[in-house]
């Protein structure tokens, strides 16, 4: 069963998932191996600080996924753990996602996400999210596509 409420990302599962989520990221992104040192380098670069809510997914108790939203409506670090793909947690993380936006008075989503995501992608596109052109003349290093969705 999943469930779904803001937590604290200091917490000791959750951190684990930030860990790996960021370690899939590096993989995936550079192909190549990661280690420790370069995942706590990263979450020193990229912190959770700033955001409206972190959601965490959890299975039946156990945390599975992340989803954190700033005040502005942008999604970040949008993640369920592999063991639990595939089962509509991702939905219900961004249906929670979506609450909270509305309660604040918000009136979009937004995000970015890369070209190697391709699953990602498809996700964003089947939940209703539209692919917009960049934000900005100077877009970020990582990011290839953006996508919005009118709550």
């Amino acid at each position: 069963m999943w469930t779904v409420q803001g937590e604290e990302p200091e917490r000791a599962d959750v951190n684990a998932l930030l860990r790996d989520y960021f370690a899939e990221l590096t993989v995936r992104y550079f192909h190549r191996p990661t280690d420790e040192a370069e995942i706590d380098l990263t979450l020193a670069e990229y912190p959770t600080t700033g955001l409206g809510i972190f959601l965490v997914l959890r299975a039946d108790g156990v945390a599975a996924g992340h989803l954190g939203v700033y005040p502005t409506g942008e999604l970040t670090r949008f993640y369920v753990h592999p063991d639990h793909r595939r089962g509509g947690g991702g939905r219900v993380l961004l249906a929670a996602a979506e609450d909270w936006a509305r309660s604040q008075g918000l009136k979009r989503l937004f995000l970015d996400t890369r070209h190697d995501l391709v699953e990602a992608r498809a996700f964003y596109a089947s939940a209703g999210f539209t692919e917009i052109a960049p934000p900005t003349a100077s877009p970020g290093k990582f990011q290839d596509h953006w996508f919005e969705k009118a709550l």
